[in-house]
């Protein structure tokens, strides 16, 4: 069974396009979860209260993720929507 990182006591868990830019990128599960907790909040918009996006600067590139908290019947996780890198 794959075990997903947990950010903020609940899992972080990609949606397949997000997994793709993640892979597209060379970043796992466990790069992304170290930009949510350690990167600024970069939001070029107002989110929902249930979204954050993030970027951390890492080798003169700037990394940024954005992941939703979702209240499922399972339970609660953070559902990653997006990752890029800015040149």
């Amino acid at each position: 069974m794959y075990e997903y990182p947990l950010f903020e006591g609940n899992p972080l868990i990609p949606t397949k396009d997000a997994q793709r830019e993640i892979d597209e990128i060379g970043l796992n599960l466990w790069q992304v979860k170290d930009v949510l907790e350690k990167g600024y909040d970069c939001s070029r918009s107002k989110r929902a209260k249930n979204i954050i996006e993030r970027c951390l600067y890492r080798k003169n590139k700037e990394i940024k993720v954005v992941a939703a908290l979702v209240k499922w019947k399972e339970g609660i996780f953070w559902r990653v929507i997006h990752a890029g890198r800015n040149r």
